[in-house]
């Protein structure tokens, strides 16, 4: 599998662990909304990543089940919206370790890679 393929499934399986963290708790869509007008509201934050933002925004505006949808859409367009995603906020640290470490051991090495991710 190549490497940007490994990115795509390990962000894809971040998202899921989100998508039940807001599943059994709703009232944590609050705690997103209010960091992505944070950003929203911050001079010094590209416009660039301000739009990505602004169109979640649009997304947390439809409610939780089509924030769901997305989190867990397995097409081209799921795949870009989680390339830019306000929901690191949820991901427990031990979870995300945990993703991260069983992905590195697939992951080609390259000189100077960061373990990005969620």
């Amino acid at each position: 599998m190549n490497s940007h393929r490994l990115i795509d499934e390990r962000s894809y399986e971040m998202h899921r662990v989100i998508a039940r963290i807001l599943s059994a708790d709703p009232s944590c869509l609050d705690l997103v909304a209010r960091q992505m007008d944070t950003r929203l509201a911050d001079p010094d934050y590209s416009e660039s990543l301000k739009d990505c933002v602004r169109e979640w925004r649009g997304i947390v505006a439809d409610g939780l089940d089509r924030v769901l949808s997305v989190l867990e859409d397995r097409s081209d367009e799921g795949q870009r919206l989680r390339q830019n995603t306000p929901f690191a906020i949820l991901m427990p640290q031990e979870e995300r370790m945990r993703i991260l470490r069983r992905y590195r051991q697939n992951e080609p090495i390259r000189a100077g890679a960061h373990p990005a991710g969620v």
